[in-house]
């Protein structure tokens, strides 16, 4: 893994990324956008994974709602939920809105502005960011990790226009950031995908940071999330459907 610290002139804005080589002759490549609070070291177990199989990975922190934003929220004696409805104010308006968008399409431009095969993937507020750059430019498909429901900085319509394969990622437990939202929550952005190109796996008792690979004993999440969507990069890699795997947690799979 190399970091690399990007510079975007024209809007003077710092880009760390992470970047992890293809461990075998590249196939092409995959960009992940961090979650608020997150950082470029974050998210290793599925660089990693993706790397094995041939692919270029840039993991992106996004200066304007990494670790140091979110602690800059953070006050004494505060209650997570009092957090959780802080954050959820913060990423629901603001100039991080646009700029973490243009943060992936500045990366695509710096690395990798002639690859044939390009892949983008986020978490939480990085799965916004991966489906709002979807509307943006072709990707060759998109896995969207614990995404926001319609209504909630993308609509309905927004993610109706997703016109690529996206494979969408949540837990049973997967609750409460930002304040308010349940799985099922997120089950509806799912369900606004056209159909057709659209995938979806449930994780018995995966909760919000165990998709990041974060908390006590994630070990059999962690590894069932790097096989399932290893499997769905590699369908989109040999153009056929995916080939799902047995996974270590339960998991409940739809399209």
């Amino acid at each position: 893994m190399q970091n690399l610290d990007l510079l975007d002139p024209t809007r003077s804005r710092p880009i760390p990324v992470a970047y992890y080589p293809a461990r075998s002759p590249s196939k092409g490549w995959l960009l992940f956008s961090v979650g608020f609070g997150g950082a470029r070291s974050g998210y290793a177990f599925l660089a990693r994974a993706w790397s094995e199989m041939g692919l270029d990975v840039a993991v992106i922190e996004h200066v304007g709602s990494n670790l140091e934003v979110l602690k800059s929220l953070q006050r004494p004696g505060m209650r997570a939920a009092e957090l959780a409805h802080l954050v959820g104010q913060f990423v629901q308006q603001g100039p991080e809105l646009e700029e973490r968008p243009l943060d992936l399409l500045y990366v695509r431009q710096q690395l990798c502005p002639g690859a044939r095969w390009a892949g983008c993937a986020g978490h939480s507020f990085g799965a916004y960011t991966a489906a709002a750059v979807c509307l943006r430019a072709a990707w060759q498909g998109a896995c969207l990790l614990s995404p926001s429901p319609p209504g909630n900085r993308l609509s309905g319509a927004d993610y109706a226009q997703l016109q690529l394969p996206v494979f969408v990622l949540t837990g049973t437990l997967d609750s409460g950031m930002p304040a308010g939202v349940t799985y099922q929550d997120r089950l509806q952005a799912f369900a606004a995908l056209p159909t057709g190109q659209r995938y979806l796996a449930l994780l018995e008792g995966a909760d919000h940071m165990a998709l990041a690979g974060v908390g006590l004993q994630v070990g059999p999440i962690t590894r069932s999330l790097t096989q399932l969507t290893s499997a769905f990069w590699q369908s989109l890699l040999e153009k056929r459907p995916p080939q799902w795997p047995e996974c270590e947690v339960e998991t409940t799979l739809a399209v």
